[in-house]
């Protein structure tokens, strides 16, 4: 245990960059829940910075790093956290190996097609998890799983629900039947999901790409009844997980 440098502090900073996490495998948690429920789920801890108040208050749970930690100011830890208000612990953590082949067994595969921002892919990592799903196949060009926004927008759900990279080829030769959501199609309310399927939500701004639009996909709708005229990603996934989750209840 030491105090934090100027220069090691820089160091951390740099991991606000999405190059420096890519070449070093690690990636940034901010905040003292997450950190916490990261020391629980027993991953790879590389380097912890903290306060003296937040060290004096939680050392023997920080008893087994004591040769990884550097002791900051709270205005240290503020300016090399990306929250505004985490003034107290920021760590290092190594980013666990993503597989590309999804669970077979799993009923339901939900699938991401270039979600761009990070707010709702974090969310729907965390309606994964509350939902009972264990993994998240991403495809196309979405956005860094281990995004400091995700990653805090995820509430710690990142640490249940396991990435698989996938792409379009590989899902439609599984020969799972596909849904995409979208704003025109038969209303998620009049079917249930059968077994082994394919959910998939699109790019906030674009949709589905042509490649689904060319499958043998069914085009699936959430009802309106008001005058909004679209729904975000996160919350067109609660919605729909909560149907299948419901329809498999009755």
């Amino acid at each position: 245990m030491h105090l934090l440098s100027q220069a090691k502090a820089k160091q951390i900073k740099a991991f606000h960059q999405k190059k420096i996490r890519d070449e070093s495998g690690l990636f940034l948690i901010e905040g003292k829940k997450i950190f916490f429920e990261t020391i629980k789920s027993n991953w790879d801890i590389e380097y912890i910075c903290v306060t003296h108040s937040f060290y004096d208050t939680y050392k023997d749970s920080l008893s087994g790093f004591s040769d990884r930690i550097s002791i900051g100011t709270e205005d240290q830890i503020t300016q090399i956290s990306t929250l505004k208000t985490n003034n107290n612990v920021v760590a290092l953590v190594k980013q666990p190996k993503s597989s590309k082949i999804p669970n077979p067994k799993a009923d339901l595969w939900l699938v991401l097609e270039s979600i761009s921002d990070p707010g709702n892919m974090g969310t729907i990592i965390r309606l994964a998890d509350w939902f009972g799903l264990q993994e998240i196949i991403t495809i196309g060009n979405c956005v860094e799983w281990f995004n400091p926004k995700v990653v805090s927008s995820s509430m710690g759900s990142f640490l249940r629900i396991k990435q698989i990279k996938s792409d379009y080829k590989s899902l439609t030769e599984s020969g799972r039947q596909a849904f995409v959501a979208d704003m025109v199609g038969e209303s998620l309310y009049t079917f249930s999901f059968p077994e082994n399927s394919v959910l998939v939500i699109g790019n906030e701004a674009n949709g589905i790409s042509n490649d689904w639009v060319k499958s043998n996909a069914r085009t699936i709708s959430i009802p309106s009844f008001g005058k909004a005229e679209s729904l975000n990603a996160g919350i067109a996934t609660g919605i729909i997980l909560n149907h299948y989750q419901f329809g498999k209840t009755r």
